[in-house]
């Protein structure tokens, strides 16, 4: 009951703060109070910890975080929803009375259940990454299915310093959570393989989210303004790649999923 009455105030704090930034809509905080109430209840510290990170580097790196628009509940559960899921399902599997683990990699699925959460946080770190520190490269990306150069901005465009800044992103969370699971559970030492797992999730999960950017995501750009649209406002606006099936949200949610699962499958495979 303390944990739970915890988890109900650093979510709250959490919500609150994001209205008062006006980074989150009224139904994004909520969102993230539900999302935060699932992580935070958990008795492992290596879920709060990941999650409150992996926030508070968003926050950072992106210059217009708290001036941007506010995001919605959509975009809580296209970035979050995996996570919350495999939280919940880890607690109700291994955080019951009859069945708490001591360590957890005393079990295979906790191992995997594991892999899934760092790989799922990893993958939107190193999204995040890629985009805020990549758009810094010094020449034009390239298309990651044609290699032809494109605009700063370009669906699927992908970039040295970008790849290498999802790598760092994604070894960030893989860090983070290697460091409390050597504080909370000494029983397994320093977890290294859970640094690579991450740094890896951050990369595969940054080039995942370019393929379905260049294929089934729609670029426009206007030769007028010489930037990319967001929509066709005029004839000169042309459409540089990909098929108007899903949209920046459903990309990243779609991305996540799959790298979180493929996390999953390795762990599987490995343990």
């Amino acid at each position: 009951m303390p944990h739970f009455t915890f988890a109900i105030v650093l979510s709250t704090l959490m919500a609150a703060y994001a209205l008062r930034k006006k980074s989150l809509s009224k139904d994004g905080a909520a969102g993230a109070f539900v999302l935060g109430l699932a992580t935070f209840s958990s008795n492992y510290w290596l879920f709060t910890i990941v999650l409150l990170i992996k926030a508070d580097r968003k926050r950072l790196l992106e210059e217009d975080y708290e001036k941007s628009s506010e995001r919605t509940v959509i975009q809580v559960i296209c970035n979050g929803l995996v996570a919350g899921i495999v939280v919940a399902l880890y607690q109700g599997l291994f955080e019951t009375s009859q069945n708490q683990l001591s360590c957890f990699d005393r079990d295979k699925l906790s191992i995997v259940m594991i892999w899934m959460y760092i790989g799922h946080y990893a993958c939107c770190a190193g999204d995040t990454w890629a985009s805020e520190i990549g758009i810094l490269n010094k020449s034009w990306p390239i298309l990651i299915t044609t290699f032809q150069r494109v605009p700063p901005g370009t669906n699927g465009g992908i970039s040295e310093l970008g790849m290498l800044a999802s790598f760092a992103g994604g070894a960030t969370m893989g860090l983070s959570a290697a460091i409390t699971l050597a504080f909370e559970q000494r029983c397994h030492g320093f977890a290294y393989e859970i640094v690579l797992l991450g740094a890896a999730a951050g990369l595969v999960g940054s080039l995942i989210d370019s393929v379905l950017g260049a294929t089934v995501q729609r670029t426009l750009y206007s030769k007028k303004e010489g930037k990319i649209v967001s929509n066709a406002s005029d004839k000169t606006v042309t459409v540089i790649s990909g098929m108007d099936i899903l949209d920046n949200h459903q990309v990243n949610f779609a991305c996540s999923v799959i790298t979180s699962s493929l996390c999953g499958a390795l762990a599987w495979y490995l343990y």
